[in-house]
């Protein structure tokens, strides 16, 4: 296995810049996700990496080596496809051992009937049929061996697709969207097994998805790409709880994070609503907006920050998700409380809605964290007298 580094990789498509100078360190046995919505190139670096597409500048390195117009047959890499590619007319075992066919015999020997008999070919044979029989037993279908692709459920048909790159050893796995074409149910399983499967081989994955809980399940770090730009690069929980870019906190988290409008005072002290807030910013900030988490949100008494009317929630059993539509505001803000609270939560019934101030995530106006964050300085000289 190896590592993957990215070096200023940028792609045009006539006058279109789907990729902005990506820059990207996956090392040898990381999981990384690379996340977004359609069109934020995700796609397209994972094909640059694989070889089946051309970067216009930049480098792309595997194991240390360049390998900048290296033709993806030559560049070790497996990659899944959403479709998975299997060949109909060929049983399960027959798709496994496709490349290794083609890597380790000679066309003669690949020839139907005569090629068995060729020089060295059946040695060859019972290598390439132990080299099936072991994945098959790492993903659990030595007993689909026989079948073909029309016989299989989609999730077995997955592991098939996972098989056939898993007995290439390649230097990395690439995946491209493989839970897309399965149900709900079988994508929460086989996200499990491609994370075990990641865990038992210590390889090198790179998995792109548009599904953020697929990211968050598996990942050992998650790329948010938009725009063709990677927004920020860290673990999943870093990503939920620490975003640098408000589009990152939109992005990532259901449901989607809550944001308020907040006022700037004297001394960069912040208001919500007309409530002043424990909690002051730079002075010049402009365009301030708050983001706060549903679970950051408490039921509280009368004269919280946010008074409104619940007008619609959502009873998951472990949770249940409140939206309160608050006078003033545009967006219904959203709350997790749990299902204990769904007497007080009824329809129609006014809440107050309150928040530690320490769980608020602050942005500037172009949408980028504020984190140089204080106690206004009145409070601060009240707890010096005190």
């Amino acid at each position: 296995m190896a590592g993957l580094i990215l070096r200023q990789i940028a792609k045009t498509f006539g006058e279109t810049r789907v990729l902005r100078g990506i820059s990207l360190d996956i090392a040898d046995g990381e999981f990384v996700s690379l996340v977004g919505p359609s069109g934020c190139g995700k796609s397209t670096l994972l094909r640059i990496i694989a070889g089946l597409e051309a970067q216009s500048s930049g480098e792309v390195l595997i194991g240390g080596e360049d390998v900048t117009g290296v033709r993806a047959s030559d560049r070790n890499l497996s990659m899944v496809f959403q479709s998975y590619a299997l060949y109909p007319h060929l049983t399960v075992g027959e798709n496994i051992a496709v490349p290794l066919r083609m890597r380790q015999l000679t066309a003669a020997q690949r020839l139907p009937v005569i090629g068995s008999l060729m020089p060295g070919a059946r040695a060859r044979g019972r290598e390439i049929a132990g080299a099936v029989s072991e994945a098959a037993r790492t993903l659990d279908i030595d007993g689909l061996l026989e079948r073909k692709p029309g016989q299989l459920s989609g999730g077995q048909r997955q592991r098939v697709a996972l098989g056939r790159a898993l007995v290439r050893e390649p230097a990395a796995f690439l995946l491209d969207e493989p839970l897309s074409n399965l149900d709900a149910k079988l994508r929460v399983h086989t996200r499990a097994e491609i994370a075990e499967l990641h865990r038992q081989l210590r390889a090198t994955f790179v998995y792109v998805t548009h599904d953020q809980v697929e990211a968050m399940t598996m990942s050992d770090r998650i790329a948010v790409m938009m725009g063709g730009e990677i927004l920020q690069c860290a673990a999943p929980g870093v990503v939920y709880d620490d975003p640098e870019d408000l589009r990152v906190a939109e992005f990532i988290g259901s449901p989607k994070i809550n944001l308020l409008p907040a006022d700037v005072g004297d001394g960069g002290r912040l208001s919500v609503m007309g409530h002043p807030l424990d909690l002051a910013v730079p002075s010049g900030a402009r365009g301030v907006r708050i983001g706060l988490r549903p679970e950051a949100l408490v039921v509280a008494d009368a004269g919280a920050p946010l008074v409104g009317r619940v007008v619609h929630f959502e009873n998951l059993g472990s949770d249940l998700f409140a939206q309160v539509a608050v006078p003033g505001l545009e967006d219904r803000v959203v709350l997790r409380a749990s299902p204990r609270m769904r007497s007080s939560l009824r329809l129609d019934a006014t809440v107050a809605l309150s928040f530690d101030p320490a769980a608020a995530l602050v942005f500037d106006g172009a949408g980028k964290r504020l984190r140089d964050l204080r106690r206004p300085a009145a409070n601060r000289h009240r707890e010096a007298v005190l």
